[in-house]
């Protein structure tokens, strides 16, 4: 997936979507560290070139990578 967004409009995306998480900043990536208590899910972005990478249990992430991809342009 891609995003060629601003970081504050991915922030606002996750948001749209329900999804409670704070952010990291991981040198050349920013990750959302979802906080739902359940999961250990993950959402990484390149900002450089807009890679959007959602990562933990494959049973947890499907929903949430479903959401997503329909909310992406």
């Amino acid at each position: 997936m891609i995003f060629r967004g601003s970081l504050s409009e991915l922030q606002e995306l996750m948001q749209s979507l329900g999804v409670t998480c704070h952010w990291q900043h991981k040198g050349e990536f920013e990750m959302a560290v979802i906080d739902d208590g359940v999961s250990n899910l993950r959402l990484n972005w390149w900002p450089s070139s807009g890679e959007l990478r959602l990562v933990g249990d494959p049973e947890q992430r499907q929903p949430l990578l479903e959401k997503l991809q329909a909310a992406l342009p």
